[in-house]
């Protein structure tokens, strides 16, 4: 791996490779691993990959791309950290207090400049960013390139928020917890409004974001989407075809990088918590893990505890900063009985669930944690929190119907505790009905199985995903050629 901060560009000939410039919002993990991801992809196809970022960004994933032997630039701006009164090393909100969250939002929107500036004198020929970059659909246009937007949603979800922008049917009922339908969608599709964004429910700074965020989704070049066309067929048509909108899913990303990356050894099998498992019957664990922003209160905890011992299941539970939460004696008497293992920091998450033991996932829909399910065919019980979770669980339950909602009701930031409390009876209630033997549970077994073939056969020589990336490369290199224009994605 090459580490550069480039100020100048040769010029440029037809001979030579497209060069890319990639963004990864910063301030959040799952948004760096999978443009990461994204930049292994498009560097293992010849394309110049640099990656535009900060010093202690770039440290989350600087090893993974040498393990992999791909060769990526990486760009370094520097982060405000003084100028927002923020200790160094603090750019990411899983490593920020809630105390501190406005201030890296403020150094945040500060990095807008610099990274401008980088990309000025950097002259790549596309721009893959972020969607909350959104001053990059400006910058493109000012110089002549595309840019494409990477979106942690998957088709569904884009569909979904679409509609809800377009018709707003929660705006017609009379109360936060009525049932609306979303109009348009290849499927029946109903919820509340308490289950959508805060900004949607009320006008607030962050829906005027999302506004400019949305205006440059419609006017930049197009959108990589992680997923593949298999798995939302229905969705990914409705997207291009309804909505207007050129699209292309690559994805899943960590399922293609395996198949176009030579990694060097894999150290997440020595995870200790696989020896543990070799010991489990096939299909008997749940495993429990709720994202890296999730925030739960201590009597959530407690109740989420509580229910895992209750159910009768052996669990993985992946607890990080909320181990201190954790009701008394509840980890000596797991361990002492061999019921459970708790996982207190990182978590080798597609080894675990692939591993032959686990037979379910108590989920909070995050879409990175919903399609590594989906590709290791593993049902869910689904406990969405924020972000665009309450859409997933909408496509995992409703659409896929591979999942059992544990009854969340009310959409959170993630950097707080989530106020809408689930009772113990509720989250066993929803383990056993997943794990069980009964009829309905072994048909939404079977099914996940069948669908999990849909993203490992994408991924492969003559997939639908493999060939989607190779037609927008393609589409790059025309446009670099000047054979065909820079368009708007609304055209």
């Amino acid at each position: 791996m090459e580490l550069s901060n480039p100020t100048t560009t040769p010029t440029l000939n037809a001979t030579q490779p497209l060069r890319g410039y990639f963004i990864p919002l910063i301030t959040v993990p799952s948004h760096i691993s999978n443009l990461v991801d994204i930049a292994k992809l498009f560097s293992s196809r010849g394309v110049h990959v640099t990656i535009l970022t900060t010093h202690h960004t770039s440290l989350r994933f600087k090893q993974s791309i040498h393990d992999w032997g791909f060769k990526i630039d990486l760009h370094i701006v520097d982060f405000p950290f003084r100028e927002v009164g923020l200790p160094e090393g603090v750019e990411n909100y899983s490593d920020a207090t809630p105390e501190q969250a406005s201030q890296l939002f403020q150094a945040f929107m500060m990095l807008q400049k610099p990274m401008e500036d980088a990309i000025r004198a950097a002259k790549p020929d596309f721009i893959v960013s972020d969607r909350y970059y959104h001053w990059s659909t400006d910058l493109a246009r000012e110089l002549a390139i595309p840019r494409l937007i990477f979106h942690v949603r998957c088709y569904f979800a884009l569909c979904a928020a679409e509609v809800v922008a377009k018709f707003a049917p929660h705006e017609k009922v009379e109360s936060d917890t009525d049932l609306f339908f979303l109009p348009d969608l290849p499927d029946t599709i109903h919820m509340t409004r308490l289950q959508l964004p805060e900004w949607i429910q009320t006008r607030n700074m962050f829906t005027v974001l999302n506004e400019r965020m949305d205006e440059a989704d419609r006017e930049c070049y197009g959108v990589i989407v992680n997923s593949c066309y298999e798995l939302e067929r229905a969705y990914a048509d409705f997207y291009r075809s309804n909505l207007g909108r050129r699209a292309w899913c690559i994805g899943p990303y960590p399922v293609h990088c395996d198949k176009v990356g030579k990694k060097k050894g894999d150290d997440s099998k020595k995870h200790s918590c696989f020896e543990w498992l070799d010991k489990m019957g096939e299909g008997e664990v749940i495993y429990v893990s709720f994202g890296t922003l999730s925030c739960f209160s201590p009597a959530q905890i407690s109740e989420l505890a509580t229910a895992l011992e209750m159910s009768g299941h052996p669990f993985i539970w992946v607890v990080r900063n909320g181990e201190k939460l954790l009701p008394d004696g509840f980890e000596e008497r797991i361990t002492e009985q061999d019921k459970g293992v708790l996982i207190k920091d990182w978590a080798p998450q597609v080894k675990i669930l692939e591993h032959p033991a686990v037979g379910g996932f108590l989920t909070h829909c995050g879409w990175n944690s919903t399609v590594e399910s989906l590709a290791a065919g593993v049902p869910m019980v689904t406990w969405p929190l924020g972000a665009e979770q309450f859409f997933n669980e909408k496509l995992i339950s409703g659409v896929l119907k591979v999942g059992v909602e544990v009854g969340s009701e009310k959409w959170s930031r993630g950097i707080v505790p989530n106020t809408d409390m689930i009772e113990k009876d509720k989250i066993e209630r929803a383990i056993k009905e997943l794990m069980s033997k009964e009829p309905e549970a072994e048909e939404r077994r079977q099914k996940v199985k069948e669908l999990s073939k849909a993203p490992r056969n994408a991924v492969e020589e003559g997939g639908s995903s493999r060939n989607n990336l190779s037609d927008l490369i393609e589409k790059l290199q025309r446009l670099k050629a000047n054979e065909i224009s820079v368009s708007t994605n609304s055209e």
